[in-house]
């Protein structure tokens, strides 16, 4: 009796490469199926598998394409019936079946004229089999359908994911059914951070909803302020994003910007007014140097009223200053030194007529300057904010004034630089310019209007990391969102799996700040987590091509930099990436060349499809030419978290994000369900005062099936 390989043997090896091998079938197997003793199996049914025996291994490949060609010869018609006919497969070896467990790779290639098969059940079995791990029940396998294809969990989150596809083809439901067989492991402690860049996730992960039970998810916006939780203090920010956010020219603003962001770390709050009185004693050593040099007829009185007023001013300092005061030693030494100006024995008068100070008068003169700007500069020093004190941290997360900033510390800055380079105010007057912007413009207030409070960076790590960020508050100390939070957990488990941030009522030309920020202080703080990878984060990026767009003209997003560098390095630190987006083409190619596992739903554009499929093993590129005729919920699955390539009809989820497209004829022909007058007066006003308004339905009418889900908690 023959073997089931031999009964389900449909041809033998033509051509073999690296990658692919061309099958040709039997000129008996003259159907689209071949009935056996392991039953009946399709034919060269496109990522249909068939398998070829390799000595003791059996080879596994993906089918990708059937051609029928006449056999060469002399005079044959291609349309005479009568013609002989070559047909030949096309496939990928994605891996070998040893001991009937799918192993992906090969370890040897066929040879020419090997018998081919058609995969048995049991071969199927193996291929689809699960893992010894936690897997991710993703779908049907549209080839199989009594086999679910599945992901193995940690090598989809260690190894980094993508969700690609145009829009309407199922992304979104993709993305969920993902979280869903994630939060089904029975996985309490899931660090799940979502950034939501247009509010369709609120709804899927709504309280009511089983998936917002089990996860306890906390949705932060979308409105911008305290009272929706999206709060950022702008001290959070490193020297690289406030660089960013301002646009300084690496030339001369970014080094500029950069001493006076150390001068303000060092030097906010108790040192701002010794500081403005250190700059009042220079502007006035800057007046008496120039009267030196003034064409003045009369340059003695007038040196002889500047020294006097400069010596009411020191002395007003000393004797004003306050215990604690850390100029008041510098104070009382300027004092000595500015009193010895009347050793000048300046005269005055008629008799000061063109009367140009003498040699020892110049020298007493200049001295008396030297040892003056000699104490500015301990002063300056004193306070951490001269060119001889470095920051043991420039980048350290703690407080500082934007205003005082904007105000003080980098006009000083620029003044002292301007000392030595005169062009430099010039040069600094559009970054002033756009800082003042920046503070005087309503729309970025939750990012640079944020009070000072007491442990900022614990409370909101715990907060987007889902951990109580209430917990020990002293009364006093609270932060600005503290209340809207109240209001959200109350009656619930303070712990929460999954965090949503809303980013979708945020300025477009802050959003790649925004996101680049919350990134790297997620990074930021696994490294600094021991032992290292002990507390993973997933991180999930919807319409990812805004966070992390593609390199042009040589000028690089900082968040495209951010996410690379979690794309390349998070691994280590347990930070892991699902990307999703609908424009392959336009996503930076590292982040997209470090998923190792591709979930593509179907692409039209053929940008995007070049994109795909250099982003891809080599064993699933010839799989994804079928990219544009995929049907809505179907996508291929290749890469490290499957054994091999397939096609899977996504499975079922309920309670999707708010992404599908709205039935336009539906709606022109009943009308949206409420008072659309209203409706446009209402939107309207809030606008006007800077805030965000939804449709307000005619009072006591239902909501129809298009009217947006019940308003989120106040958080």
């Amino acid at each position: 009796m023959r073997s089931a390989d031999e009964t389900l043997q449909i041809g033998w090896v033509a051509e073999v490469n690296s990658e692919h091998v061309a099958i040709e079938l039997d000129p008996a197997t003259t159907g689209l199926v071949k009935a056996g003793a392991a039953g009946v199996r399709p034919i060269g049914s496109i990522n249909s598998y068939v398998i070829i025996k390799v000595g003791p291994h059996r080879v596994v490949a993906v089918v990708t394409a059937l051609t029928m060609t006449p056999e060469p010869g002399p005079s044959r018609d291609p349309y005479d019936v009568a013609t002989a006919i070559e047909r030949r497969i096309q496939a990928t070896m994605v891996g070998r079946i040893d001991h009937n467990e799918f192993i992906p790779g090969l370890a040897g290639y066929p040879p020419l004229f090997a018998p081919v098969a058609v995969a048995t059940r049991n071969d199927l079995a193996a291929i689809f089999r699960p893992g010894d791990g936690p897997v991710i029940p993703l779908g049907e396998a549209v080839i199989a359908p009594e086999h679910d294809v599945v992901l193995d969990a940690n090598l989809l989150l260690a190894r980094h994911a993508a969700v690609l596809g145009s829009t309407g083809a199922g992304k979104s439901c993709t993305v969920t059914a993902l979280l869903d067989g994630l939060l089904q492991l029975d996985v309490p402690h899931a660090n799940i951070i979502i950034f939501d860049s247009n509010g369709e996730y609120g709804a899927a992960f709504h309280r009511e909803t089983a998936r917002g039970k089990l996860a306890n998810a906390l949705v932060i916006g979308p409105e911008p302020g305290p009272v929706s939780g999206l709060v950022i203090p702008h001290w959070f920010m490193n020297n690289e994003e406030h660089l960013a956010i301002l646009r300084a020219s690496e030339a001369v603003q970014a080094p500029v910007l950069q001493r006076a962001l150390a001068d303000a770390r060092l030097g906010t709050g108790g040192h701002a007014s010794p500081l403005a009185r250190l700059k009042v004693i220079r502007r006035s050593c800057e007046v008496v140097r120039a009267l030196d040099g003034s064409p003045s007829r009369k340059p003695q009185p007038a040196i002889a009223a500047q020294f006097h007023a400069l010596e009411a001013q020191v002395l007003t300092y000393r004797d004003e200053a306050e215990a604690g005061d850390p100029l008041a030693g510098s104070w009382s030494r300027m004092a000595e030194v500015v009193e010895r100006w009347a050793d000048l024995q300046l005269v005055s008068g008629d008799a000061a007529w063109d009367a140009q100070l003498t040699a020892p008068q110049r020298e007493l003169f200049d001295n008396i300057l030297a040892e003056l700007d000699s104490e500015i500069r301990s002063g300056l020093n004193r306070l951490g904010v001269g060119s001889s004190v470095a920051s043991s941290d420039f980048d350290a997360p703690t407080y500082y004034s934007l205003e005082e900033l904007c105000e003080l510390y980098l006009p000083g800055r620029i003044e002292l630089e301007a000392q030595n380079e005169p062009r430099i105010a010039n040069y600094m007057a559009t970054l002033l310019m756009r800082l003042s912007r920046l503070l005087a413009d309503a729309r970025y207030d939750f990012l640079t209007r944020v009070p000072p409070h007491t442990e900022a960076l614990a409370r909101f790590l715990r907060l987007l990391l889902g951990y109580d960020p209430l917990h020990g508050m002293v009364a006093g100390g609270e932060t600005p969102w503290a209340t809207a939070y109240k209001a959200r957990s109350e009656g619930t488990a303070t712990r929460h799996s999954v965090t949503i941030v809303d980013l979708s009522m945020i300025a477009f030309d802050v959003l790649e700040n925004v996101t680049a920020l919350l990134a790297r202080l997620v990074l930021d703080f696994l490294q600094r987590v021991e032992p290292r990878g002990s507390f993973p984060v997933l991180l999930v990026l919807e319409e990812a091509h805004r966070y992390i767009p593609r390199e042009q003209g040589g000028d690089r997003a900082r968040s495209a930099v951010t996410f690379e560098r979690i794309a390349k390095e998070g691994r280590k630190y347990g930070a892991a990436l699902l990307v999703a987006s609908q424009r392959p083409s336009e996503l930076a190619e590292t982040v997209l060349s470090q998923c190792g596992t591709l979930i593509a739903h179907r692409i039209v554009n053929e940008a995007d499809q070049n994109i795909v499929r250099h982003a891809t093993p080599f064993a699933g590129r010839d799989v994804l030419r079928q990219l544009p005729g995929l049907a809505t919920q179907h996508a291929l699955v290749v890469g490290e978290a499957v054994k091999a390539p397939a096609l899977a009809r996504i499975r079922e989820v309920s309670d999707t994000p708010r992404s599908q497209d709205p039935d336009f004829v539906a709606l022109w022909r009943s009308g949206p369900g409420f008072d659309a007058g209203a409706m446009i007066d209402s939107v309207s006003e809030a606008w006007e005062r800077g805030v965000r308004s939804g449709p307000i339905p005619e009072e006591g009418s239902p909501r129809d099936e298009h009217s947006d889900p019940p308003p989120f908690e106040e958080f």
